[in-house]
């Protein structure tokens, strides 16, 4: 038979059950409410946070051109177009990004084939040609103390690197593929033939692309241009006396539109009109994308020595021709763009072109 003190307890162990279940329920709540609030001020931070990752710190850091296994980002181009403009160099922004793309591009195609075929660049050619780049070659430099050289040297290219955005490791690349660039079409030029057919000429080249007449805002009637130029020709008028009043190529058109002898070749898009023409006759008007030519071809020779400029000019189309080909043999991704498809590569050149008018608008 139970005690009192028994029953006693037996009665009190209801309520203290529902006690410690009632402040269990608030231990509970509190810990609900601690949790809430706790995510509460996460998603506060994390939401300035979000945004200043995808606005500052994600775009640089996204790959805007891939070669094989070296990689460019949108953070290198955006400091190296802010390193043009720093120092005045005013780049065109709708051209010249895709431009540095191209050459970067093509930097790594030379580097990989110079490689191939055994042509390496020392560090002291490097060194050489750095030094010559923030220096220069003058002959006064000769009275210079070397050791003057040396400090002014270090300090111009310091400043220089730090006005262009580029570490000493970023520029000696850069100036290693230009090294490897020469040599490679040396290489590849070593299969141009010293001597070829050739074709003495002189050409007038009228621009066909939108013009503004100074002063206003109308158009030039290039077409109009065309046809007068055209007309005067057939009219038997002195090529040389129009090719110094219209020519655009100012360089030959001081010379009567002269360019001298030709080899096969060295204007691919040229070739077809350049050596069907005989001596003494002028070409209709070739319309090739922007550029009207009017050829005349004076002479014809069918094994000539070629020049120097024009051997250099064939050797550097064998090295495009040779970049060309050479791409399909890489894995290249150019992920660089704009525009409001929403694409994931078609928002970088915009964000780019933010930064650096922004830049611009606090320097002034």
């Amino acid at each position: 038979m139970a005690s009192s003190r028994d029953r006693r307890t037996l009665q009190l162990r209801p309520s203290l059950r529902r006690q410690r279940s009632k402040w269990q329920r608030e231990q509970s709540k509190q810990k609900a409410m601690i949790i809430a609030g706790i995510i509460a001020i996460v998603f506060i931070l994390v939401i300035p946070a979000y945004g200043y990752w995808t606005n500052f710190i994600a775009p640089p850091r996204a790959v805007i051109l891939q070669v094989d296994d070296k990689s460019y980002t949108l953070g290198f181009m955006t400091k190296y177009m802010l390193g043009l403009q720093d120092f005045g160099a005013n780049p065109e922004l709708t051209s010249q990004p895709f431009q540095i793309i191209q050459l970067l591009e093509e930097n790594e195609l030379v580097r990989s084939g110079s490689y191939a075929r055994g042509l390496t660049v020392a560090e002291e050619e490097i060194d050489a040609e750095i030094r010559d780049r923030i220096i220069g070659i003058s002959p006064e430099l000769e009275n210079i103390p070397e050791d003057q050289l040396d400090r002014e040297f270090k300090e111009t290219f310091e400043n220089y690197l730090n006005t262009v955005n580029l570490s000493e490791k970023e520029h000696r690349e850069m100036a290693e593929a230009s090294l490897l660039r020469v040599k490679l079409k040396d290489s590849l030029g070593q299969e141009v033939p010293p001597v070829a057919k050739q074709a003495h000429v002189q050409w007038i080249i009228l621009s066909t692309a939108p013009e503004v007449i100074e002063g206003t805002e109308e158009l030039v009637d290039t077409e109009a241009k065309v046809d007068r130029v055209d007309q005067r020709i057939k009219d038997g008028e002195d090529f040389a006396l129009l090719a110094e009043e219209y020519s655009a190529d100012r360089d030959t058109a001081v010379n009567g539109g002269e360019v001298g002898w030709i080899p096969e070749g060295a204007y691919p898009s040229l070739d077809q009109t350049i050596f069907s023409l005989d001596p003494g006759s002028v070409s209709d008007a070739l319309n090739i994308g922007a550029t009207t030519y009017f050829i005349k071809v004076t002479d014809v020779d069918d094994a000539r020595a070629v020049e120097p400029d024009m051997r250099n000019r064939l050797k550097e189309l064998a090295l495009q021709t040779w970049v060309v080909k050479e791409r399909g043999n890489h894995r290249i991704e150019v992920c660089f763009g704009g525009g409001s498809a929403g694409g994931s590569c078609d928002w970088q050149y915009d964000w780019m072109i933010k930064q650096l008018i922004e830049a611009r608008s606090r320097s002034t």
